[in-house]
C-alpha cells in the first residue's frame, strides 16, 4: 500500500520594492484621509502624510508619468513598475497651480530624494483646504500585498512603504 505523497507548494520567488516617504510629516492612515475615494481605497492601497513643509521629493528611482496643470499632483512609475500617485491635499485643484512649483516634466526620469515640486502648506490651509497628502500605488491589483510604515512621524527618504509582489 503506498502512502500518497504530500504535495509540496512551489516555491514562489517573492519580488519587493521599497519606497521612500517623499515628504516630511505625520502618518496619516488612509482610511482617515477626508475624502472618500482616497479613503475607500478605491484608487489604491498606500499611506498619506499631513505635510510639515512643502517640498516633495521622489520616494525612489522613477519616471514622472503624470504632472496635473495645477500641480497638486504628480504620478511616477518606479523601476520596479509600482504606479504612485501623490497628490497634495484635498479639493486643491480648485486652486489652480497657485501656490504650486513642478520642477519635473511627464517622461523626466528622477532619482530617489530628487526634488519633484513644492507647495505653500500656509496657502492651502488660508484656503481652508486640508493639506493632508496621499501616497497611493494606483496599480495595487497588480500586488499581492503593500505595506505601510508604523512609524507616527518621517523626515524625506525614512521607510514608507514596501510593494510586495
Amino acid at each position: 500500500m503506498e502512502t500518497p505523497k504530500e504535495s509540496v507548494p512551489e516555491l514562489k520567488e517573492i519580488k519587493q520594492e521599497i519606497l521612500a516617504s517623499p515628504i516630511i510629516g505625520k502618518v496619516v492612515k488612509l482610511e482617515n484621509v477626508p475624502d472618500a475615494v482616497f479613503a475607500s481605497g478605491a484608487m489604491g492601497k498606500g499611506v498619506a502624510i499631513d505635510p510639515l513643509d512643502g517640498l516633495v521629493v521622489s520616494p525612489a528611482k522613477a519616471t514622472v508619468t503624470l504632472v496635473f496643470p495645477t500641480k497638486h499632483a504628480i504620478g511616477l512609475r518606479t523601476e520596479g513598475g509600482a504606479e504612485i500617485l501623490i497628490h497634495i491635499g484635498m479639493d486643491t485643484v480648485s486652486l489652480a497651480g497657485k501656490g504650486f512649483e513642478s520642477f519635473v516634466e511627464v517622461g523626466d526620469k528622477v532619482e530617489a530624494g530628487q526634488k519633484l515640486l513644492e507647495f505653500d502648506v500656509h496657502g492651502i490651509k488660508a484656503a481652508g483646504l486640508p493639506i493632508i497628502t496621499p501616497i497611493i500605488v494606483t496599480n495595487t491589483a497588480d500586488y499581492e500585498d503593500i505595506l505601510v510604515t508604523q512609524e507616527s512621524q518621517l523626515n524625506s527618504g525614512d521607510y514608507l512603504l514596501t510593494t510586495v509582489k
